[in-house]
Order: C-alpha cells, then sequence, then structure tokens
C-alpha cells in the first residue's frame, strides 16, 4: 500500500497567509494533511481581538466540524507535556550514551509490535511510541550509516502514516526546544515514506520551509544522483516545491550558491514551465565567472554520461528537452533560412552547444 497523499500549492499557499475563506473552499481530503495546524490554531486563544479576527475564527470552527480526525487531534494537545519533555529529555541522553541497545525512557515494553501497540493505544502513548521510534531511527544513523535506509514497522506502515503524521507535526509544535525540526526532517529521509511525512510537517510549520530546504541543500552530496540519500533528497525537495511552487527558482539558486545537487537544479529548470530560461540558466553555468561553479557542473555532465544504462537521469531529461526546442527552431526555417525573430535563440543554442562541447565534455 502506497501513501499518496500531497499536499496541494493552493492549501499550502492560503494556510501560510491565514486565508480561512480559501481553505473553506478546499475539500476535506485536500486540508487533511494539514489539520494539526488549523486545529491547534482553533484552540489557541487569538491576541488580536478585532471583529475580523473573530470572523476568521468562527470560519475556521465551522470548517473543521464534521472532520473525524480533529478529535483524535485535540486529544494529542490535550497531553501533559511538560511531563513528556522531562522523558524526551531524558531519552535523547540515554540514545547518546548507550546507543539503540539502551531501553527507552519513553516506552517500557511493548508486547504486539510496534504498529499493533500504536493502533490499540490513546494518544499519550501514541505521541511516546512515534518519538521514540524517530529517535531510535535518529540513532541508527548515527550509528550505521552505511545502510541508508532504516526498517521501522511505524513509519514503513501506509495504513498509520496520518496519524503519526499528526503526532509528528503537534510533538514539533509542542517541544521546538528539544525537537529541532532539521533534525527530524533529516530523520525522516531514511524511511519508506520520508518525503511525503516531510511535506506534510512543513506544511504545518510554513515558516521554516526555506529554513528546511537550505539545511536539505547544505546537507546534500556534490553530485546528488549517485547514491540512494541523494536522490531522496532529491525527491523530497521536488515535492517540496510542487507544494510551494513561488520558493523553486530561490532553492535552485541556492544549490548552486552551495555547489550542491546539480540534478536537482536541472529538474526544477524544467519543470518551471519556461523553455527559454532552461537554455539561459545551463548556459549561465557554463560560462560564467565562477570557475568552481563551472567545474562542479562541468563535473556533473561528465558524470551523467556515464550512466548510459538509466533512464530518466537529469541529463537525459536535459537533452530532451534542449532537442525538443531545437527541432521547433528548425522546424521554422524555410529554404535553409532562419526568421529573423529566431536568430537570437538559435544563437544561444549554438552557445551553449559549445560550452556542453567544450567545458563539460558532452557527446
Amino acid at each position: 500500500m502506497d501513501f499518496n497523499y500531497p499536499v496541494s500549492s493552493r492549501v499550502f499557499r492560503a494556510l501560510q497567509m491565514v486565508n480561512i475563506e480559501e481553505l473553506s473552499k478546499c475539500s476535506h481530503r485536500e486540508i487533511r494533511p494539514i489539520l494539526p495546524c488549523l486545529v491547534r490554531m482553533s484552540l489557541i486563544s487569538p491576541l488580536d481581538s478585532t471583529k475580523k479576527c473573530s470572523d476568521g475564527r468562527k470560519e475556521l470552527l465551522k470548517l473543521l466540524t464534521g472532520i473525524e480526525h480533529v478529535n483524535s487531534i485535540v486529544a494529542l494537545l490535550s497531553i501533559d507535556f511538560h511531563a513528556l519533555e522531562v522523558d524526551v529529555k531524558r531519552e535523547q541522553q540515554m540514545r547518546q550514551k548507550h546507543g539503540i541497545q539502551s531501553e527507552g525512557v519513553l516506552i517500557h515494553s511493548i508486547q504486539n509490535g510496534l504498529a499493533l501497540e500504536f493502533e490499540r493505544s490513546d494518544s499519550t502513548r501514541r505521541l511516546r511510541l512515534v518519538l521514540s521510534e524517530i529517535l531510535g531511527i535518529a540513532s541508527q544513523i548515527c550509528q550505521h550509516s552505511e545502510v541508508y535506509m532504516k526498517q521501522s514497522d511505524l513509519f514503513d506502515n501506509a495504513v498509520y502514516l496520518e496519524e503519526v503524521c499528526d503526532v509528528l507535526c503537534i510533538a514539533l509544535a509542542e517541544l521546538p526546544a528539544l525537537l529541532a525540526i532539521q533534525d527530524i526532517v533529516e530523520t525522516l529521509l531514511h524511511v519508506k515514506f520520508g518525503p511525503t511525512v516531510i511535506c506534510w510537517i512543513l506544511a504545518n510549520s510554513p515558516d521554516y520551509f526555506w529554513e528546511v530546504c537550505t539545511a536539505l541543500i547544505a546537507n546534500g552530496e556534490r553530485q546528488d544522483e549517485e547514491s540512494t540519500g541523494g536522490k531522496i533528497r532529491n525527491k523530497t525537495l521536488r515535492m517540496l516545491c510542487q507544494m510551494n511552487p513561488s520558493q523553486a527558482l530561490m532553492i535552485r539558486a541556492k544549490c548552486i550558491e552551495l555547489c550542491r545537487m546539480p540534478a536537482l537544479a536541472i529538474l526544477l529548470s524544467l519543470e518551471s514551465g519556461d523553455a527559454g530560461d532552461v537554455v539561459a540558466f545551463v548556459s549561465g553555468l557554463l560560462l560564467g565567472s565562477d570557475q568552481t561553479v563551472r567545474n562542479w557542473f562541468a563535473i556533473f555532465i561528465r558524470n551523467g554520461q556515464k550512466r548510459k544504462g538509466e533512464s530518466y537521469t537529469a541529463l537525459q531529461l536535459l537533452r530532451a528537452e534542449l532537442l525538443k526546442q531545437l527541432q521547433h527552431i528548425i522546424h521554422k526555417s524555410l529554404d535553409s533560412a532562419l526568421p529573423d525573430e529566431y536568430v537570437v535563440q538559435a544563437s544561444a543554442f549554438l552557445r551553449l552547444y559549445s560550452a556542453l562541447r567544450c567545458i563539460a565534455g558532452i557527446k
């Protein structure tokens, strides 16, 4: 079973702008990922006492009426977070000291397996189970880095993943001093449905979007198609850009600034829908004044050519797009004469081709 529950850009934008009117036009399925944030908003006493705020609060409560998941999220918010904070801190200290072999503080004994235990537990125990599992996975990553993907009965089970996401979102909101969102996101990259869970988390915490994306890029590899981890990180950032398209080009620029994840930069360019931008972007990388960027991208081109057996690599998709644009220009030529409006575009292609051949060694 797959967990295919993307966050739409419409919902993300509406929540980011606190546009309750726009959210009220969305279906229950569309707003399902952001329910933790909406429920928390509805329960917190607002500082703003204006009529507009009051009306917005009423609309929010009306929006949440009749959604069955709301009650379970309210129950999560009713937990004694002070006591939980103490135990989480002790668990973190114990994990650092003894590693994954130590008995947890949050959960002492599990009789029927983690997934079944989660299903049968109340809100408090569910929260403890999820936190214990995520801290355990983080500990495994520190000690056994040679295996990228980590097995988890809880995070690998799509049946419970909606509730797991709710728990994580509430925990991150209520325990920000102990659970750094960047660390949790890095840990989630190592589980089966990690990219989707990360999207849910950032949909509920839109203020952290840029901070988390920057950290994901900074922790990425210089060549992101050469490992499982690089491909998952690439997929995650692309999903985040689909959720928040306005940041896609800024994320691309950050890749160039840090000389990280060139495949992501190319794919974001191709997905932007601006055909002319692709030629200008790649030309700028290869013909720009920054020698470090030029060498970094040239290595990406050379490495990409070595993976001929693989399908749908970023380089192959770039080739296909450039060929498509070139064919369009050729079809516009009549009797070997190119219309004036295509001369500049054709010159840009010739310039790019020369750069790809001479600097990147493309064949």
